[in-house]
């Protein structure tokens, strides 16, 4: 017996060596030559569990986990290695059960966390992943694959900074791993730093040049921008031919197919996805983009479930999206409790006090899915306005002034010094977008700073604001039907009736701000824009106080030459203004219901009621 110890410890030592070196298949032959020398030693049938998993023979694995567990049944590496070969072949539901065991019987193993984190993940229970991979990272602070899976998830939840930060960190650690470089990449374009990302994404790719899910994430960046359609298209092909049905690959496939109005064609690709089995994120974009495109197609029978199904999914990727919601509804009910009837005798008409002298700027406000982006397109390309485009800039000078904000009169309390401090805040944030020292007027487009109308104004009372109208209803179901990225306001329009309902909220607080301050506004509606858009562009340079200049006709051409649009229009920007989105809502009348009755005051308000 001892013979036999001495010499399955020799070998087992070599395969271990061998392992470790990737010298797998020495590896095997000396692990297997362990278990026929002593059939009883769990450690060897463990071992080489796990290294017919790296060799792809995974029920071999699976045979040689459960092998151990006869062996030794209270073992926390037996149901490991057990999870891992479940979990290689898809079994998740057992996979996440072997991996709870282990971790039971084994709570200082940071790799079970780890693995429990990613299994439940794939299964859409993201709230509890994210626990897990907290929990591995508690047990090893620099776990690169732990930091990096985590990141990856709070940057799709909305938490970019946040995640990138991990990502980071992880990157640190294994600057050669391609997905983690991938996934710090879609951090950098969330963050609109699309030549970062694009640089990360093209050095994931060297790494791993047959990585679909890196060639879906480039293809899927370079689709966003009219200059790299074509790029986008040739490595689409490329990893269709090395994995014809990926998922990530066919939906850039599909609004590639969609860019060219071959809208059956992206039906069929993503029709065909949807034959297997999905992870839940993956799931809800493919049912987003297939309820979009049978939309287009005219089949609101087929288009509407498909978004309300993948919009549920989708908030169940979204742990904290009550929160978000509710937190970000009191963000409205606040802001709009500092409207009062004293508030309006505060404006210092004609100050000039702030940054450099900076003029005041414009707003351009809304809801979301008004045309806001069709507008700062074109506004963007006359020569005496410069556009930023959903920049921090307002939320900055938000943040600043709630941490010293009291009670409601906080507002109307704010001194000359404070306010050229609130500006100088504004100025020192666009300045990192712009040239805020210009003498051109700077247009500031972010739709939901109409909340924040209230403090704008006080700060800038000679700012001009563009108000960016669009039915109601079409407003509110083309929320519905957006693959936001997730943030406090786009948590709010996960179904049709939370988006009516923050409808209501934000565009009554609007009502509100325009009849008690005496704002100077212009109000475009997207139906008159898309009527004569020339006629209605040259009221709006009048109001803004510029001259009339053709190149806001042109917008489409400097449109295509941007980097990427950031915003869920961008496809739509660089194509030719068509009506099919005018009142496409009628066609949903029916899934309206009770909600219709909530946006009537809105409807009359904002001039539809013959419609």
């Amino acid at each position: 017996m001892i013979k036999k110890n001495i010499l399955t410890q020799g070998k087992k030592a070599k395969a271990d060596e061998a392992a470790r070196a990737g010298r797998l298949d020495e590896a095997h032959v000396l692990f297997k030559s362990v278990c026929r020398t002593d059939a009883s030693d769990v450690e060897a049938w463990v071992k080489l569990a796990l290294v017919e998993k790296r060799l792809g023979r995974l029920q071999e694995s699976e045979t040689c986990a459960r092998r151990a567990l006869v062996i030794n049944p209270r073992l926390g590496f037996c149901h490991y290695a057990l999870g891992v070969a479940l979990h290689s072949q898809g079994r998740l539901s057992e996979a996440i059960a072997a991996y709870r065991t282990a971790v039971d019987l084994q709570p200082d193993f940071a790799d079970t966390f780890y693995l429990l984190g990613s299994a439940l993940d794939e299964t859409g229970q993201r709230a509890e992943a994210i626990s897990w991979y907290r929990k591995a990272l508690a047990l090893r602070p620099d776990f690169p694959e732990a930091l990096g899976e985590l990141g990856a998830i709070l940057v799709g939840m909305g938490e970019v900074e946040q995640g990138a930060a991990l990502l980071s960190h992880a990157l640190a650690l294994q600057p050669g791993n391609a997905i983690i470089l991938s996934n710090m990449s879609n951090a950098l374009r969330l963050q609109g730093k699309t030549t970062e990302a694009l640089a990360g994404y093209r050095h994931a790719l060297r790494l791993a040049p047959d990585s679909v899910d890196v060639i879906a994430g480039l293809a899927g960046l370079l689709e966003s921008n009219e200059g790299g359609l074509a790029e986008a298209t040739q490595l689409i092909e490329r990893a269709m031919k090395l994995v014809p049905l990926d998922p990530a690959t066919n939906l850039v496939a599909a609004r590639l197919a969609r860019r060219e109005q071959r809208l059956q064609d992206a039906v069929d690709l993503l029709e065909k996805v949807r034959s297997q089995p999905l992870r839940p994120d993956i799931e809800c974009d493919v049912e987003l983009v297939l309820g979009q495109l049978y939309d287009q197609l005219d089949d609101a029978e087929r288009a509407f479930p498909l978004i309300v199904s993948g919009k549920a999914k989708k908030a169940t990727l979204s742990p904290l999206r009550e929160v978000g919601r509710h937190r970000y509804l009191a963000r409205v009910s606040r802001m709009s409790e500092l409207a009062t009837p004293a508030l309006a005798g505060c404006g210092m008409r004609g100050a000039e006090a702030g940054h450099s002298g900076c003029p005041d700027p414009a707003f351009l406000i809304g809801f979301p899915r008004s045309g806001t982006t069709l507008l700062e397109q074109m506004l963007a390309n006359h020569p005496a306005i410069d556009a930023m485009e959903e920049k921090g800039a307002v939320a900055a000078m938000v943040d600043a002034f709630l941490a010293d904000a009291g009670d409601d009169a906080a507002l109307e309390r704010l001194s000359e010094e404070e306010i050229t401090r609130l500006r100088q805040i504004y100025f020192d944030e666009a300045g990192r977008y712009v040239d805020a020292t210009s003498r051109a007027l700077l247009l500031d487009k972010l739709p939901l700073n109409i909340i924040y109308v209230p403090l704008i104004w006080r700060v800038f009372p000679n700012a001009k604001f563009i108000l960016a109208i669009r039915h109601p209803c079409d407003t509110s179901l083309s929320c519905l039907m957006q693959n936001f990225a997730a943030n406090d306001a786009m948590d709010s329009f996960f179904s049709l009736s939370d988006t009516v309902r923050t409808y209501a909220a934000v565009m009554g607080a609007w009502q509100k701000y325009a009849k008690l301050l005496p704002l100077d506004s212009h109000r475009i509606r997207y139906e008159d824009l898309i009527d004569d858009m020339e006629r209605e562009v040259r009221r709006l340079l009048v109001f803004l106080g510029v001259g009339w200049d053709d190149a806001v006709l042109e917008y489409r051409s400097r449109a295509s030459q941007r980097a990427a649009i950031n915003t869920p229009s961008y496809h739509q920007v660089v194509q030719p203004i068509y009506q099919h989105a005018r009142y496409r809502w009628k066609r949903y009348e029916r899934q309206f219901g009770q909600d219709l009755g909530i946006l009537a005051p809105f409807i009359r308000y904002f001039g539809y009621a013959d419609i």
